[in-house]
């Protein structure tokens, strides 16, 4: 009964479109359009961070460790 229930929920759209929400964040905090984006997680202290495509490295807020893509 429980696993036909998270199978259900996991078959409907998801309660709040995060992916415009930080779309419309990072847009704002950049002063322009971000039209994408990733993130990524940290291998040193498990941190999950975002990249702009349009810089050249990501640099993890947790230590400072520099990610290139």
């Amino acid at each position: 009964m429980l696993l036909e229930q998270l199978v259900e929920q996991a078959a409907q759209p998801p309660k709040y479109d995060w992916e415009a929400y930080y779309r419309w964040l990072f847009s704002t905090l950049a002063g322009r359009e971000v039209s994408s984006f990733d993130f990524w997680q940290c291998p040193h202290c498990l941190t999950i961070n975002f990249f702009l495509p349009a810089q050249r490295y990501g640099k993890c807020r947790g230590c400072d460790l520099i990610h290139l893509p």
